[in-house]
């Protein structure tokens, strides 16, 4: 049997047990007081971390059969909160539709790459993971909808990034920012595959989510929820692990700043049973990640790399070869650079490193191996033009001007990238570990673009240039099916 055939019955028989566990999760969020993005937000993740969840507990025990049983009785408690709070689909369906008539085009771009890209994340489910991992991680966990895992990461990127976006600006600027994050061809590509990768870069942003709605109002469910998901994105391998500790020094900063520490302990002094289960949580996530040799998903295969031996001035070269390998403004606008102006944009770049490194650097400090990838490579594809038009310079305008929410935020990410410049060698499978960095950033972009810059004119442009992306790099996934 063919991998396209294969994952299409998994995910043909997954799709109804993941489906009812996202509603399921929509609707008491819902009743938790979040907004429909937020909830949407949270439901897309909990399939793949329930997943995980099951994972874990039936290792850990050692025994197969637990997770099965373990479903059952998810499913029940499922079929309890959809069949008890039903009555609110219809008003988050009319509410869909109000924001699709209002903002026809990006709705209407998300309306038919959203599908497209489920539909190739089912055609490549055989390529998500290889095949031994894959049929260890549906048995165990019993979830035969593990294919479409990525995508539904994908989706929470896209509700976390609108909900963040709507913190800093209207609704317009909002889903303009989200569509230029959502068609970053990194992230369109991960949809299909790589869920050691965009899985645990979703679960950071919801965590920054989850960090905005606790500083906002003190409640003993975010609080509790915050540490189950920051551990969470330790899937991510080691970068995973700085992640993680980075993004609890922020919450610690925050939430103390903000409410000192007598607000936490009591919330967590009149909820004991839930602080337990909730430490259970983290203590099972925990367990499994990078430190295991279990095989999904404890951190991405490729987690393979040599450590960074030259100190700082190693720093410094790999921190330059990620500056040239960001200015990705992806094949298409290349090649129109190419026959408009003459310029090859990629000889450039690779011009730029062997000059510039022989100035600024030791000769011996330069890595022979530097190439850039290939325009067809998925796997070392980079995030394409707004990541560093836009996104990096609305980094810097948080770390300059932003409030102090944000300002802390962007600290915390511009530490994790000099982390990333500082810890590894560099590698072409480095851009990995910016993903996450991307996702959490994507959404600072609205603190970049108040009103009084973002006329309707140009979130026109905006959109349509984003669309133009969207389309690229969904027409190089339907090409390599």
């Amino acid at each position: 049997m063919t991998n396209e055939v294969t994952g299409i019955l998994v995910a043909g028989l997954g799709f109804t047990e993941v489906a009812a566990y996202s509603l399921a999760a929509l609707l008491l969020l819902r009743c938790w007081g979040y907004t429909l993005a937020e909830a949407a937000a949270g439901a897309a993740l909990t399939p793949a971390m329930l997943a995980v969840f099951l994972l874990r507990c039936s290792h850990l025990a050692g025994i197969p059969g637990l997770a099965p049983a373990m479903r059952v009785i998810a499913m029940m408690l499922a079929a309890i909160l959809i069949g008890r709070h039903r009555g609110r689909i219809p008003a988050a369906w009319r509410t869909l539709g109000r924001f699709g008539r209002d903002h026809f085009l990006a709705a209407g771009v998300l309306l038919g790459a959203l599908p497209a890209l489920a539909v190739a994340a089912v055609l490549s489910g055989g390529q998500a993971m290889p095949p031994r991992q894959a049929a260890a991680f549906i048995f165990y966990s019993g979830f035969p909808g593990a294919t479409l895992m990525p995508w539904m990461a994908y989706l929470t990127i896209c509700f976390a990034t609108y909900a963040l976006a709507r913190r800093y600006a209207w609704p317009p600027t909002a889903i303009t920012v989200t569509l230029l994050v959502v068609s970053m061809p990194r992230l369109v590509f991960l949809s299909v595959s790589g869920p050691g990768e965009i899985i645990p870069a979703a679960a950071a942003l919801v965590f920054i989510l989850l960090l905005y709605r606790t500083v906002e109002r003190p409640d003993i469910k975010d609080m509790l929820l915050l540490p189950v998901v920051l551990v969470f994105s330790l899937s991510a391998g080691r970068m995973g692990l700085v992640f993680t500790i980075l993004g609890t020094g922020l919450a610690a900063v925050v939430l103390h700043r903000r409410h000192g520490g007598r607000t936490w302990w009591e919330l967590a002094r009149s909820a004991p049973l839930s602080v337990a289960v909730a430490g259970l949580a983290v203590w099972i996530f925990v367990q499994g990640w990078y430190w295991s040799d279990w095989p999904y998903p404890a951190g991405d295969p490729a987690d393979v790399w040599r450590y960074n031996s030259d100190g700082l001035a190693g720093a410094g070269a790999n921190l330059f070869r990620y500056g040239l390998q960001v200015l990705d403004l992806t094949p298409p606008v290349e090649a129109l650079l190419a026959k408009v102006f003459n310029l090859d944009w990629s000889r450039l770049r690779m011009v730029l490193h062997d000059v510039l490194m022989t100035v600024f650097f030791l000769p011996a400090e330069i890595e022979p191996s530097f190439m850039l990838p290939a325009a067809g490579d998925r796997s070392l594809a980079w995030f394409g033009p707004f990541a560093s038009l836009l996104v990096l310079p609305a980094m810097g305008w948080a770390l300059w001007r932003g409030p102090r929410r944000l300002k802390s935020l962007a600290l915390c990410l511009t530490a994790y990238g000099a982390l990333v410049a500082l810890i590894p060698a560099w590698s072409p499978g480095n851009v990995r570990f910016f993903t996450v960095f991307f996702v959490c950033a994507g959404f600072t972009t609205a603190f970049l673009l108040p009103p009084w810059r973002m006329t309707r004119r140009r979130r026109r442009i905006l959109q349509v240039s984003a669309t133009a992306l969207m389309v690229y790099a969904v027409g190089v996934v339907c090409r390599g099916l």
